[in-house]
């Protein structure tokens, strides 16, 4: 078991993560530290899930459980508003915690209904993907989608509590343990690290592993994380390289509406930004290969079940949220590339590089 004190600026919390951490919770909350625990999960989180986590919340104070349908399309400010409205109606008040049990779908709808009842009340996480535990927790941007595109609506709202319970984590289906993989290759990718405490070895295209890896995994991407947003708690400068992938990945993920999983959508989405900086003369042929090895080691590019049509994806791409951090003309996106493994492309001073978007259609037209 493992416990980290994760800053953004002076806004700091403990994320403790290990097998069964939740036993421990008592450790972390004092008894009468809220009035009652409003646990938020989507249908896609196994009851079983939700209930262990509500019982240990419940020894602590009085728990209610409100679900809401799961799905990107439902990660909007309507479901927001009608979680809010029957957490009032369950009597929360200023001294209530929501409790975000699930993946970042979740703990996104869940931290956007914290950070605007009573203008904001205690916001927990108990992520139960690995992806969330490695990465959208990492963070304390809260944000659910428009119609035209993803976390297009949110503002930065940090949690009080993170609980990850690796147990729960290595018993995941393996393509959900893949997703968080994809987050984790991209943070090998994106950064220069030095004294890792796993190998490329230690990765395997079954996605099976035991808690105590999970452990040292998310203990990589914390430190991989704070090493940059801890003096880039909005993530507009340094930050925005872990963006990487992002871009084309958004778009993609929005345009197969559900059929493939967010770490997928951001490793196809990754080896399309290293083609296109290979074309703007940033990385290497190796550089690319390097990418091309890395997630085929955790089996991220096998078997993706594309079936949206570039011009399906090239609609999102232009209602990337990362638009307005650059001036550029209609015929130019902004992107985060890289200029080698672990060195991120600068354009004046910014992390986002133009790009000409008949370059972006043309790498995405020939595939991976």
């Amino acid at each position: 078991m493992t416990t980290k004190q994760i800053c953004f600026a002076d806004r700091c919390f403990n994320f403790a993560f290990g097998e069964h951490i939740l036993e421990s919770i008592e450790d972390y909350i004092p008894r009468d530290e809220f009035d009652r625990y409003i646990v938020i999960s989507d249908s896609g989180v196994p009851d079983s899930i939700v209930h262990h986590a509500a019982e240990y919340f419940g020894k602590l104070a009085p728990v209610h459980i409100l679900r809401f349908q799961g799905g990107e399309e439902y990660k909007t400010l309507s479901t927001v508003t009608d979680l809010q409205e029957q957490a009032i109606a369950l009597g929360a008040n200023r001294r209530t915690a929501i409790v975000a049990v699930g993946g970042g779908l979740t703990g996104n709808v869940a931290g956007v209904a914290a950070g605007m009842m009573f203008r904001g009340i205690a916001l927990i996480h108990v992520p139960t993907t690995f992806l969330a535990a490695s990465d959208s927790v990492l963070s304390i941007k809260q944000a659910v989608n428009l119609t035209s595109g993803k976390n297009l609506v949110g503002f930065y709202y940090p949690p009080r509590f993170v609980f990850a319970d690796t147990r729960i984590l290595s018993e995941s289906p393996p393509r959900q343990v893949k997703a968080g993989m994809c987050e984790l290759v991209k943070n090998m990718l994106i950064l220069e690290n030095d004294n890792l405490e796993f190998t490329e070895d230690d990765l395997n295209s079954t996605n099976v592993y035991s808690p105590k890896q999970l452990e040292t995994f998310i203990n990589f991407c914390i430190s991989a994380k704070m090493s940059v947003l801890s003096e880039d708690i909005y993530e507009k400068k340094k930050g925005l390289i872990f963006e990487y992938g992002h871009t084309i990945g958004h778009a993609i993920e929005l345009a197969e509406q559900g059929g493939i999983t967010h770490g997928e959508a951001i490793a196809v989405g990754m080896i399309y930004a290293a083609k296109i900086a290979n074309r703007m003369n940033l990385l290497s042929e190796d550089d690319v290969s390097a990418h091309y090895w890395l997630l085929n080691k955790i089996g991220a590019l096998q078997d993706i079940p594309l079936k949206s049509d570039p011009d399906s994806i090239f609609h999102y791409l232009n209602h990337d949220n990362k638009r307005g951090y650059l001036k550029l003309d209609e015929d130019n996106l902004g992107m985060i590339l890289l200029n080698g493994i672990g060195k991120p492309a600068v354009y004046n001073q910014s992390l986002l590089t133009p790009v000409r978007k008949t370059l972006i259609k043309e790498v995405i037209r020939e595939g991976l």
